[in-house]
C-alpha cells in the first residue's frame, strides 16, 4: 500500500512531519539530516532527504546550538573603534564569519588597561563561541584572564605567547617605507612609533632600521607615543625641536601620520619641500593636505583569515600562526619629495 504524503506548508516542516510522512522514528530523521552516523537502508535515507527537500525543511538553529552548546556568535575585541585602520579588518572578519554561519559581536576597549575586564565580561556570559583579540595581551591581568577563563581565541594584528595569531608582514612595510624615503634622496630619517608592548610598531621599526643600516645611513631617531592623532602631533613637535631635524619620517600608523601632518603645518614646515612623511594607508590618508604617501597592507584578508583559524579551533582542528602572504603596496601621493638643499 502506497503511503499518502502529508502536505506541509513550505518552510514550516518539522522533524516530526518528515518522520510521519516517511514512516520512521523522529530520531532516525534527526540523525540522517544531521549526519549523525546512523546506519539505515539507502532507500530510507533517500526518502528522508527527498521529503526534507520537498517541504523545504530548515533546522532550528537555536535548538541545534543548544544541543551542541554553541551560540553561533563570535566576538572581536578592538582597542579603538574610531581608528579607521580597524574598519577593513572588521569588514573582512564579518564577511568571513557570515559565510561560516556566525554573527559577529564587536566590543571596544577604549583603554587597553581594561582589556582583561572586557575579555572576562564576554567570556563569562557565554555569549560567544570564540574571540578575535586585537588588543595587546602583554599585561599580567590579561594573561591571567585568558588562562582562568579559556575560550577559543585568535590574535589579529598582534602576536602573543598565549594564543595563535594572524598578522601581516609588518617588517616588509618598514623596509618599504625606508626604501621610499632613501630613493627620494633622504639620509636623515626618523621613526614615530608606539609603546614597546605594541608589537606591530616594533616590527615596522625593525624593518625600517634594517634598510637604513643596509644603506649606510646614520642611526635613526625614534619617538614613541599614543596611537592617535595627538600622539603623532606631539611626536613630530619633538622631532622638529631636535638640533638636527630629520628630513624624512615614517609614521607607523595612519592616525599618527595625520597628527604629524598637522604638527608640521603648525610649525610652518612644508610637506614635502621641508619634510617628507610616509605612513600606513587607511581611509583618511588621502584627505590630509597634502595627501599622505602610504603603504597599503592586506587588512581585510587578515580579518577573514582570523575567522578561518578561529573556526578551526572551535571545531577541534589545529589552528596555526599565520602571516598573510600578500606584500605591502606603496601608494604614491604628495607627501614625499627630495630633501631640502
Amino acid at each position: 500500500m502506497t503511503q499518502k504524503l502529508r502536505s506541509t506548508p513550505p518552510g514550516r516542516a518539522t522533524l516530526k512531519d518528515i518522520a510521519r510522512a516517511v514512516g520512521v522514528d523522529v530520531s532516525t530523521v534527526s540523525k540522517v539530516l544531521n549526519d549523525g552516523g546512523i546506519s539505515v537502508r539507502e532507500q530510507t535515507r533517500k526518502a528522508i532527504v527527498d521529503e526534507a527537500n520537498r517541504v523545504n525543511y530548515r533546522p532550528h538553529a537555536l535548538a541545534r546550538n543548544l544541543r551542541i552548546q554553541r551560540t553561533g556568535a563570535l566576538g572581536i575585541l578592538l582597542p579603538d573603534l574610531t581608528n579607521p585602520i580597524y574598519a577593513a579588518t572588521v569588514r573582512g572578519a564579518m564577511r568571513q564569519a557570515e559565510e561560516a554561519g556566525y554573527v559577529m559581536l564587536v566590543a571596544e576597549v577604549a583603554d587597553e588597561r581594561t582589556s582583561a575586564a572586557a575579555y572576562l565580561r564576554l567570556v563569562s556570559e557565554r555569549r560567544i563561541d570564540g574571540l578575535i583579540i586585537a588588543v595587546t595581551a602583554q599585561s599580567k591581568e590579561m594573561i591571567d584572564a585568558i588562562k582562568s577563563s579559556p575560550v577559543p581565541h585568535v590574535f589579529v594584528n598582534r602576536r602573543s605567547k598565549i594564543g595563535r595569531s594572524v598578522t601581516v608582514d609588518d617588517q616588509a612595510s618598514g623596509r618599504l617605507a625606508a626604501k621610499t624615503l632613501i630613493e627620494a634622496g633622504h639620509t636623515r630619517l626618523a621613526f614615530i612609533g608606539s609603546e614597546p608592548e605594541l608589537d606591530t610598531s616594533q616590527r615596522r621599526r625593525a624593518g625600517f632600521v634594517e634598510t637604513c643600516k643596509a644603506a649606510g645611513l646614520p642611526p635613526i631617531k625614534t619617538v614613541v607615543g599614543p596611537v592617535s592623532r595627538r600622539g603623532g602631533f606631539d611626536a613630530l613637535h619633538r622631532l622638529l625641536s631636535e638640533p638636527v631635524r630629520p628630513t624624512g619620517v615614517f609614521a607607523f600608523n595612519m592616525l599618527v601620520g595625520i597628527g604629524a601632518v598637522a604638527a608640521a603645518r603648525v610649525r610652518g614646515v612644508r610637506i614635502p619641500e621641508d619634510l617628507s612623511i610616509v605612513t600606513l594607508d587607511g581611509e583618511d590618508a588621502i584627505f590630509t593636505a597634502p595627501p599622505l604617501t602610504a603603504i597599503a597592507t592586506p587588512l581585510s584578508e587578515m580579518g577573514a583569515r582570523a575567522v578561518v583559524e578561529l573556526d578551526a579551533m572551535i571545531h577541534g582542528r589545529e589552528p596555526q600562526d599565520v602571516v598573510i602572504d600578500i606584500p605591502p603596496q606603496l601608494i604614491v601621493r604628495e607627501s614625499v619629495g627630495p630633501p631640502p638643499a
